[in-house]
Order: C-alpha cells, then sequence, then structure tokens
C-alpha cells in the first residue's frame, strides 16, 4: 500500500507548477487584451476623455485655487476685476479668504 501512494505522488511532481503557469498566461493574456481594447485607450489613453478631464481640473486648480466646475469659458476671466475665481467664490458669495466670525475684542 505505501509503495501505491509514494507512486501517484511521483506521477503528480510539478502538476500545481503547470497549473499556476498556465492561469498566469491566462491572467496576463486577459490584461493586455484590456490594455490595447479601445474603450481603454479611450479613456486613460493618450487623449483619452478621463485624461482630457483630469488635465482640465489640475490647471483650473493650480491657476484660479479653486474647484473646477467644468465651465471651460471661464479660463477667459479678468484677472484684474474682484471677480477673479482664486479671491470671490460667487457660488458662496464670499471670498476665499479667512477672517473672524466675530470683531477682536478692543482693549
Amino acid at each position: 500500500m505505501a509503495l501505491v501512494c509514494r507512486r501517484n505522488q511521483l506521477d503528480q511532481l510539478g502538476q500545481s507548477t503547470v497549473e499556476y503557469v498556465l492561469l498566469l498566461a491566462v491572467v496576463v493574456s486577459l490584461v493586455f487584451t484590456v490594455i490595447n481594447s479601445a474603450k481603454f485607450k479611450d479613456l486613460l489613453g493618450e487623449g483619452g476623455g478621463f485624461a482630457l478631464r483630469m488635465k482640465d481640473e489640475m490647471e483650473w486648480n493650480y491657476r484660479f485655487a479653486s474647484q473646477y466646475y467644468g465651465d471651460a469659458s471661464a479660463f477667459n476671466v479678468n484677472l484684474g476685476s474682484r471677480n477673479h475665481p482664486g479671491y470671490y467664490n460667487q457660488r458662496r458669495g464670499a471670498t476665499h479668504f479667512i477672517g473672524p466670525l466675530r470683531p477682536y475684542p478692543q482693549q
């Protein structure tokens, strides 16, 4: 009986390694299929919709120190006026600067 069990183990040596290699090949082929698909390239590829949206939003946030809401015409702002987005928040009707809630006490 011991000889039969030992013989079965020797016949199956390396089977799990082969299964892992085949599984790895399937996973790698699926990853390459997804990365090379047109929808993936349109979303995250060079000039993709998501990448362009992120680029516009990051440029706006850096330039005006405020949240970008998708209005591309807002880039044509009169930088000398009070309504500059880095200074005045039109949604809140107040400036971006922090001030006290109550006046400072007088001594």
